[in-house]
């Protein structure tokens, strides 16, 4: 139902798309409705089995558990309340210096940065303290507990890897939560652990807090941007329609524009539209960035908190590239669906078949006598030739005394054997 809501408002064609970008804004009726229609679709996913290996199967599952987080983590969300603070998750390699760039951002410590990887052990997301009541709950990344990271003083301060590990807390599933009033109060920034980080729980917390991202700062190097790891979450974020801008952190001074113009040409070779902001590398001053190093990309992000028209730019686009996306998921879910149904239908009837022959093989097998053969037909002339079939018609008590005889006696009768040889018999024949 969700895909072909998605598909009636093609919100996959680009002008559309476009339409309703500009509009900025969306109609409650029709929020309403694909509310209504994906929330069913997540519904459905629940129900979503694939017990049967057949090809693309496990490929099936995977789909089906990352459509279910994008629906969770962002889609359901966002259209829940379209008005709340838009998300930047900002992601990265291991040591692009991320966390530093954070504090820096914010002009106060709210995250910990460090020489020691990884340094991001858990999710740090730093919010004003008037719109925390949006994130503490389980509407955005339901499954990671909280942890407030505000001290008595009304400072932001990041809790320390001791310090969780005395509250008994696991690091790697709950997100810190972190109040500043340097942050507009239409903003939060979320602060990730490394995509590749050494880590699987923090490089699989990392793809995880990116499908709730509204905008996705990533930040590399001078040394590392062209590595692989990177472009794959590029891709896959520009795919999902996930508003991108890059941070090309602690590049030699002098250098910006040779490496700045081949990192352009690597982000148009793949097709990706991106804002490049550039950070020399320079001595941190109290541990962060100097703030001219960082006019240009503060300066987006005020804008961004500031002007609803193109916050609201930007969190519309990731919203309907993300349901073109999911739209796209759920066809595929839906072939991979038809492809098991199809699958245990023709199970079915090659059951119902097997059955129907053997059902007509033992009938036959029966009726021409099959089973008084062998064993059967010994006992059988057993039983004639001792005469004991005459014996057994003459009475009743001739009858019972020749069993009570058999009983005292420790031997079974002839007929006894007659009777279990048919029984073996019918038994092979079923089988």
């Amino acid at each position: 139902a969700a895909t072909k809501h998605i598909e009636h408002n093609r919100l996959c064609n680009p002008e559309e798309r476009a339409i309703l970008v500009d509009s900025c804004a969306m109609e409650s009726t029709e929020a309403t409705r694909l509310l209504a229609a994906c929330t069913e679709a997540r519904n459905e996913l629940d129900g979503l089995r694939f017990g049967l290996e057949l090809p693309g199967a496990q490929d099936a599952r995977e789909r089906a558990s990352a459509s279910r987080a994008q629906l969770d983590n962002y889609v359901l969300p966002r259209l829940i309340d379209i008005d709340a603070p838009a998300l930047i998750v900002i992601g990265g390699s291991t040591g692009s210096g991320k966390s530093t760039l954070t504090n820096s951002l914010l002009g106060e410590q709210v995250t910990t940065a460090g020489v020691l990887r990884p340094t991001t052990r858990s999710p740090v997301l730093i919010c004003h303290p008037d719109s925390v009541g949006w994130f503490e709950g389980a509407r955005v990344l339901g499954d990671l507990a909280r942890v407030s990271g505000q001290t008595a003083s009304g400072h932001a301060a990041s809790r320390s890897a001791s310090d969780n590990e005395a509250a008994g807390l696991s690091q790697q599933r709950q997100l810190e939560l972190v109040t500043t009033t340097r942050l507009a109060r239409t903003l939060a920034i979320l602060d990730a652990p490394d995509i590749d980080s050494v880590v699987d729980a923090n490089r699989e917390l990392a793809a995880h807090l990116l499908d709730a991202a509204d905008v996705w700062l990533f930040v590399t190097t001078a040394a590392r941007y062209a590595d692989a790891l990177p472009w794959k979450f590029l891709q896959d974020a520009a795919r999902r329609g996930v508003s991108l801008a890059m941070v090309l952190n602690r590049v030699p001074p002098g250098a910006g524009a040779e490496i700045g113009e081949d990192l352009q040409n690597n982000l148009r070779a793949h097709d990706l539209n991106v804002h490049l902001f550039t950070i020399e590398e320079q001595a941190l001053v109290d541990g962060r960035i100097p703030p001219n190093q960082l006019s240009e990309l503060t300066g987006w992000i005020t804008h961004l908190g500031a002007d609803q028209q193109a916050r609201a730019h930007l969190v519309l686009g990731t919203l309907s590239g993300t349901l073109n996306d999911l739209r796209g998921q759920l066809l595929l879910l839906a072939d991979a669906t038809d492809a098991q149904h199809n699958a245990l239908i023709e199970l079915g009837e090659q059951v119902d078949q097997e059955y129907a022959r053997a059902h007509n093989r033992i009938s036959q097998d029966l009726e021409f006598g099959t089973v008084l053969r062998g064993e059967v037909l010994a006992r059988w002339q057993d039983v004639v030739g001792t005469g004991e079939l005459l014996r057994q018609l003459e009475s009743k008590i001739g009858r019972l005394r020749d069993k009570f005889t058999a009983a005292v006696r420790g031997r079974p009768t002839q007929a006894t054997e007659l009777e279990g040889a048919i029984e073996l018999g019918v038994e092979q024949l079923v089988r």
